[in-house]
């Protein structure tokens, strides 16, 4: 279970930047960044990647996964970074459903949650709340809140909130050769084929997460 976020005392500066880093990438491009991509932006050997995130999993910052996958960690709880800078956002409900899709559009909310004023340089964000497993793959659980840039393109592979039949859903954007698919992070949850009978519209890209124990109105600080 995700923990929120956590001051980086009970781990080294090298953890608590490489733990940074793969919040950072996992915020642009929606998954983990591998061990040889986290060696490169640092400088260091694959091997000194590995004992890092073992360290990180040991001290509850990263959680493993089954055994053999392509994604082996997933994010459980963020360090703070110093001097964080905050903005309020509006949460407005929880995803899938609870959510009326009319929100979206005016981005009112009794509710509202601090993040880093970084996510809101380019263009106007929002949170949901998640309800459902169907991206646990990428380290999103029910509970967690996500953070949602309002934006009506997205691409191929982003994570997105969409209005699909007026309901709205997470998923990663797929681009096949003849349609469009949302796709799952968790094999128990099939694919939603798009048809042209589907009305269809993307609400919004996800650009940042916050773990599970978070409080809203302003009350502690996420990215």
């Amino acid at each position: 279970m995700g923990q929120g976020r956590h001051k980086a005392e009970n781990i080294t500066r090298r953890q608590a930047e490489v733990m940074q880093e793969i919040s950072r990438f996992f915020s642009i491009y929606g998954k983990m960044p591998t061990m040889q991509q986290l060696a490169n932006t640092f400088g260091i050997a694959a091997p000194s990647i590995y004992d890092i995130l073992q360290e990180l999993v040991s001290k509850g910052y990263l959680k493993r996964i089954e055994k053999g996958s392509t994604k082996p960690y997933v994010i459980n709880k963020t360090v703070e970074p110093e001097a964080l800078v905050t903005v309020q956002i509006p949460l407005l409900g929880e995803i899938p459903g609870g959510v009326p899709v009319e929100e979206f559009e005016d981005q009112s909310g009794d509710e509202t949650v601090a993040v880093d004023k970084a996510l809101t340089t380019n263009g106007a964000v929002f949170a949901l709340r998640v309800d459902g497993n169907s991206m646990i793959g990428v380290g999103i659980e029910t509970g967690d809140i996500v953070i949602i840039r309002h934006q009506p393109i997205a691409a191929d592979g982003d994570i997105v909130a969409a209005d699909i039949n007026n309901e709205v859903t997470l998923k990663r954007l797929v681009n096949r050769p003849d349609r469009i698919a949302l796709e799952a992070e968790n094999p128990e949850v099939k694919p939603i084929e798009l048809t042209c009978y589907d009305s269809f519209r993307i609400i919004g890209k996800m650009v940042g997460i916050l773990k599970q124990g978070v409080n809203v109105n302003g009350r502690e600080q996420f990215t």
